[in-house]
C-alpha cells in the first residue's frame, strides 16, 4: 500500500469514529468546543503514533523471536498508557502554556488509540508505514471531532424539538457525518490513487 493510500485510508475510509466506532469517550456524545475537540484530536493521533512505533519495536524484539504473540493486547494497552504518560509530561515540562483543554488520562483510555495499534499490527504495517497511518488516524480522529463539534455548536442555537436535543441528535448527525464519508470507499480509491 502506497503512502497516500494508507493516509486516505485511515483518515477517511477506515475513520476510526465513523467507520469502527471508536473514541467516542464522552457521556454526552462529542466534545463541545472546536478548541477541546482539537485538543482531543491531537493529543489521540500522538497517542496513536508513539503506541503504533512502540507496538512495531515490542513486536521485532520481544513478542515474536520469544513467541509471546498471545500478550500483544496486554503490552499494547501499557505502550497506550505509557504514551500518553509520556506525552503529558512533555507537554507539562517543555510547553505548560500549551497543554491542551482535554485531561490526557482521558485520551489514554480513548479506544481509539488502543484501536488503530491493533489495526496497525494486524495489518503487519513496517515503522513508516505504521507512523504514516497513527499520523493519518488522529488527523481523521480531529477532523471527525471538529465537523461534530461544530455541528453541535451550530444546532444548539437552532430550534429544535425537543424529544430530538441533545444525544439523539448527535447521533443522527455523526451518522448522516458517516455516510458523507463512505463516498470515500476503497474503490474510489483505487480509482483516484491508480492502485
Amino acid at each position: 500500500m502506497s503512502i497516500a493510500s494508507i493516509l486516505v485510508t485511515f483518515a477517511l475510509v477506515d475513520n476510526v469514529v465513523l467507520s469502527r466506532l471508536l473514541g467516542i469517550s464522552h457521556p454526552s456524545g462529542f466534545p463541545g468546543s472546536l478548541r477541546r475537540s482539537l485538543g482531543v484530536g491531537a493529543s489521540t493521533g500522538a497517542i496513536i503514533c508513539a503506541a503504533s512505533l512502540g507496538a512495531w519495536a515490542m513486536d521485532g524484539i520481544f513478542l515474536l523471536p520469544l513467541g509471546f504473540t498471545f500478550l500483544r493486547t496486554p503490552v499494547y494497552v501499557f505502550l497506550v498508557a505509557a504514551a500518553a504518560w509520556l506525552l503529558a509530561e512533555a507537554v507539562k515540562r517543555f510547553a505548560p502554556r500549551m497543554r491542551p483543554d482535554c485531561s490526557f488520562p482521558e485520551a489514554a483510555i480513548n479506544s481509539a488509540a488502543l484501536g488503530v495499534v491493533l489495526i496497525i499490527r494486524r495489518g503487519s504495517y513496517g515503522a513508516a508505514e505504521g507512523l504514516v497511518a497513527g499520523v493519518a488516524a488522529g488527523l481523521g480522529y480531529a477532523l471527525v471531532m471538529v465537523i461534530l463539534s461544530a455541528i453541535r455548536q451550530r444546532l444548539d442555537v437552532e430550534q429544535v424539538p425537543r424529544a430530538m436535543r441533545g444525544l439523539p441528535l448527535q447521533l443522527v448527525s455523526a451518522g448522516l457525518l458517516a455516510l458523507a464519508f463512505v463516498a470515500f470507499d476503497r474503490a474510489f480509491l483505487a480509482r483516484v490513487l491508480g492502485g
